[in-house]
Formats: C-alpha cells, sequence, structure tokens
C-alpha cells in the first residue's frame, strides 16, 4: 500500500518536472496541456497551480494568472513567490495598489526575497509621492544582490529623479565597471552629468554631431527610388499593425516585428540599413576606450517595427535598452512635415531626457527633420523623441535596432 503510494507520488513528480522542461522550452501549448492534465489529478497542488499561472501570464491571460495565483496561495505556497507573482500579474493589469500590497506582504514574510524588493521599488516608483520608498526598497534588493544591474539601474533612475545626482552616479559607473557599455547605465548617466552640470563629459559620451549619422535611399537592390520603395513599405506597416492595437502613451501605434522576411521590399531596406550602420561607424574617429566602441559586439541581429502616428501623435524620450545602435527610416509623412523649412512638427529630438530624470538641468539637444527615405542611426543610449504631429494623415516610419548576440 505505501509503495504503491509512494509509486504514484513519483511518477506525478516525473510527469510535473517534464512539463516543467516543455514549459522551460516555450513548448507552451504542450505545456498547458501536460498541466493541465496534473491539475485534474491534484487540483490543489501549490506549485503545480503556481506554474500554470506563470504560463497563463506569458500567453497574456492576465485574468486566469491572477486566478491561479490566487489558488496557489489559498493552496498552502509559502515561499512568497505566488504572492510575488500576483503582485506582478495585478501591476499588469493596473491595479497597482493591490499590487504594492501583494508585494509589501512578501517582503515583510521574506526579507531575503531579492525580486520581491526589486518589483516593488520599480512599481513605488510609478506611484505619486512614494518615491522615498521606493529608493528603500531598491537599495535592499542591492543589498542583497550587488551584481543584479536591472536592480543597480533601477536604483540609479529613482535616485535622480529624487534629485541625487552625485550617489546616482557613483552608482552608475559601477556598474559600467562590470559592464562597460551597458546601454541603461550610460543613458542615466547622461543624466546624472546634466543635473550635475558636467558639459564636457555629456558632449564627450554624447557627441550629437559626429555620433548621429544622416542617410537617404537613392535606389538599390532592385528599386530606383525611395518612393517605388516606400509605396511597399507603406503596406507591410498597414499589414502589420495588430487590428486592435491600443495606442501607447504619445497616441502612436506600433507593429509586430517587420523585417523578418524575404519580400523584395524588406530586403532593400535591409540591405540599406546594413550600409548606412558602416559607413556611420566607419566613419566615426573615437578612442577604442568610448564607452560606445566598448560596447561594440562582435556578433548582432537587425530587429525592426513599424510606427504610426496620427495629428498630436509624438513619441516620449526613451533609448532602446536592447540595441547597440537604433535608428529610424521615414516611409511617409503628412503634409507639411515632410516639406523643408516649414515647421518643427515630427522632428526627431536627440539628447532630451525625461524632465523629472534630469531636474530642470536640459542637456544639448539636436532636432531633425524627417523627410521621406531619410535614415538616422545613432547610439542605442542616446535618449530620443520626436515633436508632435500637427498635420492631417498619416505619419509613417520603421524604427529598428542592432542587437548584439548576448541580448
Amino acid at each position: 500500500m505505501d509503495r504503491n503510494s509512494n509509486s504514484s507520488t513519483e511518477s506525478f513528480d516525473a510527469r510535473l518536472a517534464g512539463a516543467q522542461r516543455l514549459h522551460q522550452q516555450a513548448r507552451l501549448e504542450e505545456a498547458k496541456a501536460a498541466y493541465g492534465k496534473l491539475l485534474d489529478e491534484q487540483p490543489q497542488h501549490a506549485e503545480l497551480l503556481r506554474l500554470m499561472g506563470v504560463l497563463n501570464y506569458q500567453t497574456g491571460d492576465l485574468t486566469a494568472a491572477a486566478r491561479l495565483f490566487r489558488r496557489a496561495i489559498e493552496a498552502g505556497s509559502t515561499d512568497g513567490r505566488a504572492m510575488e507573482a500576483l503582485g506582478y500579474v495585478l501591476a499588469a493589469g493596473g491595479r497597482e495598489e493591490e499590487a504594492i500590497q501583494c508585494l509589501a506582504q512578501v517582503v515583510a514574510a521574506h526579507p531575503e526575497q531579492q525580486s520581491a524588493f526589486f518589483n516593488l521599488g520599480t512599481l513605488l516608483m510609478t506611484q505619486e509621492g512614494r518615491l522615498g520608498e521606493a529608493i528603500k526598497a531598491l537599495q535592499r534588493a542591492v543589498s542583497l544582490d550587488p551584481s543584479d544591474h536591472r536592480a543597480r539601474g533601477a536604483l540609479a533612475r529613482a535616485l535622480l529623479c529624487n534629485g541625487q545626482a552625485w550617489e546616482a552616479l557613483v552608482l552608475l559607473d559601477k556598474v559600467l565597471a562590470d559592464r562597460p557599455g551597458d546601454v541603461r547605465a550610460l543613458a542615466h548617466k547622461t543624466a546624472a552629468l546634466s543635473q550635475l552640470g558636467h558639459t564636457v563629459a555629456i558632449d564627450t559620451l554624447v557627441d550629437l554631431e559626429s555620433m548621429i549619422y544622416v542617410d537617404r535611399f537613392e535606389g538599390g537592390e532592385g528599386f530606383g527610388s525611395a518612393a517605388e520603395l516606400n509605396d511597399l513599405l507603406v503596406e507591410r506597416i498597414l499589414s502589420h499593425t495588430p487590428p486592435a492595437a491600443e495606442p501607447a502613451i504619445g497616441g502612436y501605434v506600433e507593429t509586430d516585428e517587420i523585417l523578418d522576411s524575404d519580400a523584395p521590399e524588406v530586403r532593400a531596406l535591409v540591405a540599406f540599413i546594413v550600409s548606412a550602420v558602416r559607413r556611420m561607424v566607419g566613419n566615426l574617429r573615437l578612442d577604442s576606450t568610448h564607452p560606445f566602441m566598448v560596447g561594440r559586439p562582435e556578433t548582432w541581429s537587425l530587429s525592426g517595427w513599424g510606427m504610426r502616428m496620427g495629428r498630436g501623435g509624438f513619441r516620449p524620450p526613451h533609448f532602446q535598452a536592447d540595441g547597440w545602435i537604433s535608428g529610424v527610416y521615414f516611409v511617409r509623412l503628412p503634409t507639411p512635415a515632410g516639406a523643408d523649412n516649414v515647421s518643427e512638427q515630427g522632428c526627431i529630438e536627440l539628447g532630451r531626457g525625461p524632465d523629472d530624470m534630469f531636474q530642470g538641468s536640459p542637456p544639448p539637444v539636436r532636432r531633425i527633420q524627417p523627410q521621406e527615405g531619410m535614415l538616422i542611426a545613432f547610439p542605442s543610449y542616446f535618449w530620443q523623441g520626436s515633436l508632435p504631429v500637427d498635420s492631417d494623415g498619416e505619419y509613417l516610419c520603421i524604427a529598428f535596432d542592432l542587437v548584439p548576440s548576448e541580448n
């Protein structure tokens, strides 16, 4: 009797381990089916419920994920992971205060759970008047794992928003000592240097003249002009826009990956981007110790996505955390945004970061008026954005990143 019971338990554990392997291999439908069969046998298995919740979160079903995490907690999950995951899902669904309460419970019960302090700190940063709490949580996360560059970067950002530029700069330099060329750290270092008034250091790190490359498509790969190429790229952007896409802050809509095709217009654009980037790098006269050159990857891949904006649309200041070089190619511009010397509407703005990080100490800024067929490339750690469009008609472009293989 006991031997049969042990055998049954071992069989269940072995099948659970097999389902987890499917999950880890991103074979999500197979893993979901395997988890489901196991849940039929043991509907109160806390770890199985947690794993099923993680899978549902990964497939975008936040409601089911939250329900499963709650069931895991009710079934006796005591290590804090299910409660932390519930907080993460609640935050993703816009229920920030409930999420904060969940994460606060986790850190109180599990003061060594570093990820919970990190998630709590990053969430508190988004809440008005709670920056001090965020800094304390992130300081704890860093103390628990000093090698966690995400936690150090988040703490540096919080310190910058609190006007503690020197403390942030010390922390960022530690990150860069371990991870030369780290994009987040370099972007945040720009803000720290700006708050401290170190203009010479900013100009060295972010040279808005020599380190920004502008080019135009003049034909190639079977296309005689940018107009011929862009007609097909317009169709591609429109066809890759998700049917129910919600505009992001700024009123723009992004497509899914748009350069993973052997279509003639994609081949032509990819060839143009690659050749432009090679010219950009070849024209630079930077010392080998410059952070941009230190971060140069041995191998990389190209990722691109379309962006659509109507009247009033703009891109808020941001940087591209996964790239080494980033850029944008302009496909269609509404009149008069594409005409010379009309206005600055729709201009690309490089150098300006978020006001809460730069604390009234704006760094140098360069604005470039877009034109159809124009490409602009720059280091991914450069702060970038665009001014609002003030014309009828759609503003269509393709943004891209050269992503280091290790990313």
